[in-house]
């Protein structure tokens, strides 16, 4: 990852699979959990919840705390860490053991939120488990820039206030809408969805569901 990849993710905000944090608290191995619960993720810490970089001290201390902590979540989280200017990055990878437990419970990611898992859902996990996501797999017949739609990246850029000064393929791969194959990219199906010239093309019963949140806080449904 680049200062520039950093940028993208300090300007994308909260979301299913970014987190931001000013420093490691007692939350922390709850978020680890519920990344590795979900699709995996990434953890920004010395970052406010604004997006602004407050700082967070990469040393050896630090690193071994966090390591220590995603060593003993049940089973353990594999991460990686990577401090990039003031911030430390921890990539938390999906388990292929789910689901996952911290001391304090199960956790899942649930949009821009951790969520405790009742009973029923740590069962549904378990039959969900080794499942592929929609949204996370490849669209193998999409063909990158002839079925993009630039227009629709460019207005998605301007609302999402990310630089235009950033590779389209590094924002693309930032935002999990693709990822880079042996030097190639390759579209997820979430990315087709979105920039598509004709996503009717690849997806011929897609639709739109919208949902209302109630308030600022991305839990309650209005």
């Amino acid at each position: 990852m680049k200062a520039t990849d950093l940028d993208i993710l300090l300007k994308e905000g909260e979301g299913v699979m970014l987190e931001y944090k000013e420093g490691i608290s007692a939350a922390f191995a709850k978020e680890l959990v519920a990344f590795a619960n979900a699709a995996g993720g990434k953890i920004l810490l010395g970052v406010r919840d604004n997006g602004t970089i407050k700082g967070f001290a990469d040393t050896n201390v630090m690193r071994a705390r966090i390591q220590d902590i995603a060593r003993n979540c049940d089973p353990p989280v594999t991460i990686r860490l990577q401090h990039i200017g003031m911030v430390t990055v921890v990539t938390v990878r999906e388990s292929d053991a789910k689901p996952v437990q911290c001391g304090d419970g199960f956790f899942l990611r649930q949009g821009a939120v951790t969520q405790k898992l009742s009973r029923e859902e740590i069962r549904d996990l378990f039959q969900q488990g080794g499942s592929i996501r929609f949204d996370l797999s490849p669209c193998k017949t999409f063909q990158y820039p002839k079925d993009f739609d630039q227009d629709k990246f460019s207005n998605w850029l301007i609302k999402s206030t990310i630089s235009k000064g950033s590779p389209v393929e590094d924002i693309l791969v930032n935002i999990e809408a693709a990822e880079r194959i042996e030097g190639k990219l390759l579209f997820r199906n979430a990315g087709v969805l979105f920039f598509a010239r004709d996503p009717r093309r690849f997806f011929n019963q897609a639709y739109v569901t919208c949902l209302l949140f109630k308030g600022t806080s991305k839990v309650h449904l209005s």
